[in-house]
């Protein structure tokens, strides 16, 4: 269940925009040094996506071969839609485990007949519910479902996603901490030592705490060595998982490179400030 953690650098296969093709993405992101992969299956519902096909199954299977044969494998995964909304949560999961990535973001539900969920209680029952008898599935695949927290209504709080795992108490169930999110919100690092359940899984990406930017960490405000610090201190025993793709998304294909070599160097020194 899940992934044997060696603190690999891990990032999302976003940098790339939706239809970038699988095995160039994995090619290109071996090549540069990047150690294992995050499957954005969020960028993969457009029309005609192989991920969206009858044929879906033997293209995870070329996808998780194409990387274990350059030595960097597919850890981790992100699923489109929310809990209990989504009808892809299925596929999504059993495509998780094709890759073999043993760990795959779910976005909790935070709405509740059109409104946005501002109460805690609420919102872990909510998605409680929600997530349960996706379980299962999640168990045979050996997959382990992370919510994360959000931007919105009780979803921006960190604790109450660690709450909501509690509540589920299951191994095959589990958070991301994101740490772009949480400085849009002011939480800062410190946060952590008042989740009680350390996080499996993390999105570490920076913003001005204005909004959600993705950015390179170290390009906007979140204090990088106190979040390195308070990660260890909580627990935290996973790989360093990127989700700082816009720079990179957004620029000509031709400049991409360097920012991502950029965005390797940055994790680099963030990896060592957890040893």
């Amino acid at each position: 269940m899940g992934t044997d953690f060696q603190r690999r650098i891990v990032t999302t296969t976003a940098v790339f925009q939706p239809g970038y093709p699988g095995e160039d993405a994995a090619d290109r992101l071996a090549r540069l040094g990047f150690e294992a992969l995050d499957m954005a299956l969020d960028y993969w519902t457009g029309e005609g996506s192989p991920f969206l096909g009858e044929g879906y199954r033997a293209w995870a299977t070329g996808l998780r071969e194409r990387a274990e044969r350059n030595g960097v494998p597919y850890t981790h995964s992100h699923a489109p839609g929310e809990a209990g909304t989504s009808s892809l949560v299925g596929r999504s999961i059993e495509t998780a485990g094709l890759l073999g990535a043993g760990y795959m973001v779910l976005h909790p539900v935070w709405r509740e007949n059109g409104a946005v969920i501002e109460d805690g209680e609420t919102f872990i029952r909510k998605n409680a519910e929600a997530v349960k008898p996706w379980l299962g599935q999640a168990e045979e695949a050996e997959v382990v479902i992370l919510s994360e927290n959000l931007l919105w209504g009780a979803s921006r709080d960190p604790r109450i996603i660690a709450a909501l795992v509690r509540e589920v108490n299951s191994p095959c169930f589990g958070w991301c901490f994101d740490t772009g999110h949480a400085n849009c919100f002011g939480y800062r690092p410190s946060v952590l030592r008042e989740c009680e359940t350390a996080p499996l899984s993390l999105h570490l990406q920076d913003n001005h705490g204005t909004g959600d930017e993705h950015l390179i960490p170290g390009d906007g405000t979140v204090d990088w060595d106190a979040m390195m610090r308070e990660l260890t201190a909580c627990g935290y025993a996973g790989d360093c998982v990127l989700e700082a793709h816009h720079q990179s998304l957004d620029a000509p294909d031709g400049e991409r490179d360097a920012i991502l070599g950029r965005l390797l160097e940055k994790a680099r020194e963030l990896r060592a400030k957890m040893a």
